[in-house]
């Protein structure tokens, strides 16, 4: 009986030693396309690199409130081991010191950061260290409908636009008879790339507002001037659209300043309007500027198989980032895997990367939410002449400390 004890304990050891190391990654649900590439890039890893180092991926997606939810988990000890970090709340998950840093293992492995755009590496720095390595990113440009302007003979709208005369053929439309040329919306992170185009920024040295600088309000006077000195534009719901993209899909409108998940919304729902699109980069000021939406894979700094982790990791952004590509269609953040996407329509997307600003505002707390939403809400009060540019900015001023909880 002894014996049989030994032997069996000698089986169990044995079958320990070659047990997978178990790595959860999770992130917010996609739709049925995204869920499927993203399934893919899991199973092609678990049967090749995780065949081989003794590493199960588990794609694990938190439904509702990601954010809360996972911060409540990491908090809890239960957390993943790799999960999505969006860049508006990266500072905050990095001052709340839940995410691993990866310099280490970026010099170990001679991992190649300079195969991704500069943008959105910084995007994920905090203190100069590197938390996360974006998994794709998105900007914005200029969808116009072609047909319109045809129609109504105004010049189309190029790549080499100004504020200005971005502004002279939105009047054009509307003096030629087409009531409403913009959808704009009433959305601070819309604002930004205004704001640096006019050479304006977010915030000064000390982290504290900069809005009410000489340049960052002159911006903010032309974006909402757009709608109630020069009435070329309206908010999407007063077009009886959800969003800028329906806005632009149903004709509402002929020009807005969208992003590339407008591109599969198209062609799904509107695949006749979809014909009809000019895309172009958004317009310069004193320099140009636009959006960089992204979000990274991040480790768990509590995660008891960090070198696993990393691991899953550095597929996830190659091989996995891939695969992922070219079944969500998404932009890639590695530029050997962009130079390898052939489609025309996001080339002025991809172009965006080199000069775009990542939708982050740096506060002492990491903390931004709050401020979003007052800005925003202001922002519709401006759009319906309810304060001037004045007053919102004095508000502004007033309470940004109370509002990012310093």
């Amino acid at each position: 009986m002894r014996k049989l004890l030994v032997v069996l304990l000698a089986v169990l050891t044995a079958l320990s030693l070659f047990a997978a190391t178990k790595i959860t990654i999770s992130g917010w649900p996609g739709n049925p396309i995204e869920e499927g590439a993203i399934k893919k890039a899991v199973d092609t890893f678990n049967t090749t690199v995780g065949k081989q180092k003794g590493i199960e991926v588990v794609w694990e997606p938190i439904a509702g409130d990601y954010k809360q939810v996972l911060m409540t988990r990491l908090s809890g000890g239960t957390g993943p081991d790799i999960f999505y970090v969006d860049v508006y709340v990266f500072e905050e998950l990095a001052k709340a010191n839940v995410l691993l840093p990866l310099d280490t293992y970026v010099k170990r492995d001679n991992f190649d950061l300079n195969d991704f755009y500069t943008s959105l590496v910084d995007a994920f720095k905090y203190k100069n260290r590197l938390y996360g390595i974006a998994k794709d990113f998105s900007t914005l440009a200029v969808w116009f409908n072609k047909e319109i302007f045809d129609k109504y003979k105004v010049p189309h709208l190029t790549n080499d636009e100004t504020w200005d005369s971005f502004l002279k053929k939105l009047q054009q439309l509307k003096a030629a008879g087409f009531e409403t040329p913009l959808a704009l919306a009433p959305d601070f992170n819309r604002v930004i790339p205004f704001i640096i185009s006019f050479g304006g920024r977010l915030v000064k040295p000390d982290l504290s507002t900069a809005l009410g600088e000489p340049n960052s309000k002159k911006a903010l006077q032309f974006y909402i001037d757009l709608v109630t000195k020069h009435k070329v534009a309206k908010e999407p719901s007063a077009l009886g659209s959800g969003w800028l993209g329906e806005a632009i899909a149903t004709e509402k409108c002929a020009v807005v300043m969208e992003g590339p998940w407008t591109i599969g919304f198209m062609k799904g729902s509107f695949p006749d309007t979809f014909k009809k699109m000019g895309i172009v980069e958004m317009p310069k000021g004193i320099k140009k500027a636009t959006m960089i939406y992204t979000v990274a894979w991040s480790i768990n700094r509590a995660t008891p198989n960090k070198d696993a982790a990393w691991e899953v990791l550095k597929f996830l952004v190659t091989e996995g980032q891939q695969i992922f590509v070219d079944g969500a269609g998404v932009l890639a953040s590695r530029k050997s895997i962009a130079a390898k996407d052939t489609d025309p329509v996001k080339k002025v997307f991809y172009k965006g990367a080199e000069y775009g600003v990542p939708w982050k505002v740096p506060t002492p707390t990491g903390l931004f939410a709050t401020a979003n939403d007052q800005i925003n809400s202001l922002l519709k009060d401006l759009f319906y002449s309810k304060i001037t540019v004045d007053d919102a900015v004095k508000t502004i001023e007033t309470n940004y400390n109370k509002w990012i909880g310093k």
